[in-house]
């Protein structure tokens, strides 16, 4: 064989060796170009699709999966599909669940320094309360949230809450005396309708329907927006504008699921939470403010009680539940505000 073609032969089967060695190499060595693995967090709240918290979550859900070019997905579990906000603050710890809106008075079984935000009185409107969750006040109790295990994404609100009442209507504080009012399982909140003189109840919200039906409580509070979405109206059509609270809900994770996300992804869900918050606040003062006559057009009948004497019954709370000078320092902090 001539010369030149032996050196062409082996030409080529060195060019073979090099491609087969690259393919080689390849096949072992991650493709820095490779799409990184898809997130999946599971969120849960007890409320209706066409609520707030719903909403909220929709809108950080989109916040999310858009920033992250469909990297993040967070799939929303409403209506108790996950269990009670109870269940699903467990979920959080236990792993089986990601994100969860609950109303503040649930995590405070679990985070006791919440139990000021769950005071009868305590903020003068929404705009304070705002001010207050977003300041300060909102990162001490941020860290608290981190020592017992809980991550913060924001805080959304439940509402500004009122009475109602199946068959007297409360025009003043002597109406209440004596009625079974249905409260949140929140030791401050069952406080306060007692120091009101009403008898706190405790039934469960899946039942509270049938239960103001029925005549097992005469009452319960709640704000416009559950009260019209629930049609609690139908068997409590007494509607007494109050305000004794304005609920805070808390958007959480657990700490050891938050920090085992990718920083950037850590970064986004932060972000995604405040502006989500931002969004959930607005749709819940917006339903609230614009509900009232439309209620009314239902036959509901609406009273405005004179609110001191409730005022003057909460004192009584507050000796109850601010037992600490940590505790004082920021209740003061939240009225001074």
């Amino acid at each position: 064989m001539p010369r030149k073609n032996i050196l062409l032969g082996g030409g080529v089967a060195a060019l073979i060796v090099i491609l087969l060695a690259t393919f080689l190499y390849s096949a072992k060595t991650p493709n820095s170009d490779k799409p990184a693995e898809k997130i999946v967090l599971k969120a849960g709240h007890t409320t209706n699709t066409n609520e707030p918290y719903h909403l909220g979550l929709l809108e950080m859900a989109r916040i999310v999966n858009e920033a992250s070019h469909g990297r993040v997905e967070i799939q929303i579990f409403p209506s108790m599909q996950l269990g009670s906000e109870k269940a699903m603050i467990e979920g959080l710890l236990l792993g089986t669940i990601d994100i969860v809106v609950t109303a503040n008075g649930s995590a405070t079984n679990f985070v006791p320094q919440l139990g000021v935000l769950d005071l009868p009185f305590l903020f003068r409107d929404r705009s304070h309360m705002y001010t207050v969750m977003d300041g300060d006040v909102g990162k001490e109790l941020e860290k608290s949230m981190e020592a017992r295990g809980f991550h913060l994404l924001s805080f959304y609100e439940a509402g500004v809450r009122h009475i109602m009442t199946t068959r007297k209507p409360i025009n003043t504080y002597e109406d209440l005396q004596g009625l079974k009012i249905r409260t949140m399982p929140v030791p401050a909140h069952i406080a306060s309708f007692n120091a009101f003189g009403a008898n706190a109840v405790a039934v469960d919200y899946g039942e509270l329907y049938g239960g103001l039906q029925t005549g097992l409580v005469d009452g319960a509070e709640a704000a416009n927006t559950n009260y019209d979405l629930k049609k609690f109206y139908e068997v409590a059509p007494h509607w007494a504008q109050i305000g004794w609270v304005i609920l805070v809900a808390d958007v959480i994770m657990s700490e050891k699921k938050f920090h085992s996300l990718p920083r950037d992804i850590q970064e986004l869900l932060m972000s995604a939470g405040r502006q989500s918050a931002e969004f959930e606040r607005k749709a819940y003062a917006d339903s609230d403010n614009s509900l009232l006559s439309v209620l009314q057009s239902k036959g509901v009948k609406v009273t405005y009680p004179d609110p001191s004497p409730f005022r003057e019954a909460s004192k009584k709370v507050y000796e109850e539940f601010i037992s600490t000078e940590k505790d004082r320092e920021l209740l003061n902090s939240i009225l001074n505000q």
